[in-house]
């Protein structure tokens, strides 16, 4: 019987324990600061970019991961492993080219039918729960089409709400005019979001971190039983704290993750943000991953 192994990109926010405890392989987007080029998670640290990010006059951008790299990373584990496939599943198209990347990549390789590419739709721990999950269902050996079939499914289980906390990066990024950016500062607006059908939206506007804590736990908790929960945070440990406590009764400890969000989120999102992503729990009748 074949085996499966799953790949993504940094943008998922795995731990990197999981990664390796999963035999989940990670390809790292990229991180432009002038003239220096990071690889997401692997040159630099979220905390060491955090502090790069307060400092710098000029906003970073990111990229998704070169073609090559895929090719690369596709290549030695069908070499290394004659007998795996793969399922590749990677954030949003509508945020990113990795999932057109990594497609083109399957391209490439002798036989493509072998490698699945999966758009999660979302990003963050809202994807790391799919790789995760999936990862967990291919070493039980279930098939390529098995472990395919149920990251499609685990990607409509998945739930992602964030606060952000200054406009700035939105406006240095060129996502928002200077007007608007003044006004939000001056009025200490924090944006609520959600990813949903792959697109960011845009459900509330409040007027302080307190606001925005009771706002997201309403969220979180219109989401029903979950089965996963991470709580994230851009350089706000101490909020992003208050926010799990607030969130304790949603799911066991041992089903919430905290961490810190990586630098390519941190790029768009800025200093300050937190976030939640939910993994919701299968319905009754259904199967962990899907319809029965």
């Amino acid at each position: 019987m074949k085996r499966v192994q799953v790949v993504t990109d940094s943008t998922a926010d795995v731990p990197a324990q999981w990664a390796a405890e999963l035999n989940i392989t990670v390809v790292p987007c990229l991180i432009h600061a002038g003239t220096e080029v990071f690889r997401d998670r692997v040159d630099i640290s979220p905390e060491v970019y955090y502090q790069r990010l307060a400092e710098s006059h000029e906003l970073p951008r990111t990229s998704q991961p070169p073609m090559r790299e895929f090719v690369h990373t596709y290549r030695h584990i069908l070499d290394a492993n004659g007998s795996a496939d793969i399922v590749s599943i990677h954030v949003a198209g509508r945020f990113s080219g990795a999932v057109n990347a990594a497609w083109a990549a399957a391209q490439e390789m002798a036989d493509p039918s072998r490698i699945e590419i999966v758009d999660s739709g979302t990003v963050s721990m809202g994807m790391g729960w799919v790789v995760v999950e999936a990862a967990r269902l291919a070493q039980t050996g279930a098939s390529l089409t098995q472990v395919s079939d149920a990251a499609h499914a685990l990607v409509r289980r998945s739930k992602t709400a964030a606060m952000i906390d200054t406009l700035d990066n939105l406006y240095r990024g060129g996502r928002i005019s200077q007007v608007s950016a003044m006004l939000g500062s001056a009025l200490q607006i924090k944006p609520l979001i959600s990813l949903e059908g792959g697109e960011a939206i845009v459900w509330g506007k409040v007027r302080t971190r307190k606001r925005a804590l009771r706002r997201l736990v309403e969220e979180v908790q219109s989401w029903g039983l979950l089965a996963e929960m991470a709580v994230l945070h851009i350089a706000a440990e101490e909020l992003a704290q208050e926010l799990a406590a607030l969130l304790s009764d949603r799911v066991p400890a041992d089903r919430l993750l905290f961490q810190a969000a990586g630098p390519a989120l941190a790029t768009h999102l800025g200093l300050g943000a937190i976030g939640v992503c939910g993994l919701r729990a299968a319905e009754e009748g259904n199967s962990q991953y899907g319809q029965t």
